[in-house]
């Protein structure tokens, strides 16, 4: 579970330096089967550092691909589309743990996935 956090943590990392200073998430939605494990929802809580929120829609992620299927149709941006959309949400919300060693551990473990993963990944 670990290794997927930080492979998301990694994605996300790439995704604002890919966007640049318009690009700063302060909470994302959890879909799938993973979604429903408490542990997994808190660790990745406190990887990414950002809350974590449940659509109530089973199918959250064929509802994100209609999404930008909906923007592209109607010459929106994606964001903008996304904005205008409602998306029902469970009630809980799952936020990053202000205990200072549960993230110092996090982060340490992220920092040696990112240095294997570039031993094992570099062009």
């Amino acid at each position: 579970m670990e290794g997927v956090s930080y492979l998301m943590a990694d994605a996300l990392n790439q995704m604002r330096e890919s966007c640049g200073d318009g690009f700063d998430p302060q909470s994302i939605f959890l879909v799938g089967g993973g979604s429903k494990n408490r542990l997994w929802r808190q660790m990745l809580a406190d990887v990414l550092g950002l809350e974590l929120s449940f659509p109530i829609e089973s199918e959250s992620a064929a509802l994100g691909a209609a999404f930008q299927a909906g923007a592209a149709a109607s010459g929106m941006k994606v964001d903008e589309y996304v904005s205008k959309q409602s998306v029902d949400v469970n009630d809980v919300v799952v936020r990053p743990t202000d205990d200072e060693e549960t993230l110092k551990l996090y982060r340490d473990g992220f920092e040696r996935y990112m240095q294997n993963s570039r031993k094992l990944f570099a062009s």
